[in-house]
C-alpha cells in the first residue's frame, strides 16, 4: 500500500472550514453559526475581519495549548498524595514486620504468608511512589 503525498499548501487555497470570530472553533462551510458557542458565522469583508479572524485563531490555539499543559500537570502527583501514598506503604510494611514477628513467635506458617503480602504490598506502594513512569 502506497503512502499518500503530501501536497503543498497554496496559499489561496479555498479552505474546507470556517472559524468562527466568536471562539475561533473551526466550523463547517455550510454552517450558519458555530457548533461550539452558537454565534452567527456570516463574515465581514474587509482588513479589519481578517485581523479580528486572525486574533481569534491564535486565541483558539492558545486556549488548546493552556488546556494541554493543564492536562500534563494534573498528572503530577500533589504533595499530599504522596505523602498519603508514603504513609500506607510504611504502615503496611510495619504491620508486616509486626505479624512477622507474632508468626515466628507462634510458628505459624499462615501468618508469615499474612506478613509476607501486607510487606510485598507495602514495598510496590513505596516503589510505586519513589519510581514514577
Amino acid at each position: 500500500m502506497e503512502k499518500p503525498q503530501k501536497e503543498p499548501i497554496l496559499i489561496n487555497q479555498k479552505q474546507d472550514y470556517k472559524l468562527c470570530l466568536n471562539c475561533g472553533f473551526p466550523n463547517r462551510n455550510s454552517d450558519k453559526t458555530c457548533i461550539y458557542c452558537s454565534s452567527s458565522l456570516i463574515q465581514d469583508a474587509g482588513l479589519f475581519a481578517w485581523f479580528r479572524q486572525t486574533y481569534y485563531v491564535l486565541r483558539w490555539r492558545w486556549q488548546l495549548k493552556q488546556k494541554r499543559t493543564n492536562l500534563n500537570k494534573e498528572s503530577r502527583s500533589p504533595l499530599f498524595q504522596n505523602l498519603g501514598y508514603f504513609l500506607i506503604g510504611a504502615g503496611l510494611s510495619g504491620v508486616s514486620l509486626y505479624v512477622f514477628t507474632l508468626a515466628v513467635t507462634e510458628k505459624s506458617f499462615s501468618n508469615g504468608l499474612i506478613a509476607a503480602l501486607f510487606f510485598l504490598y507495602g514495598f510496590f506502594t513505596l516503589k510505586s511512589l519513589f519510581f514514577r513512569k
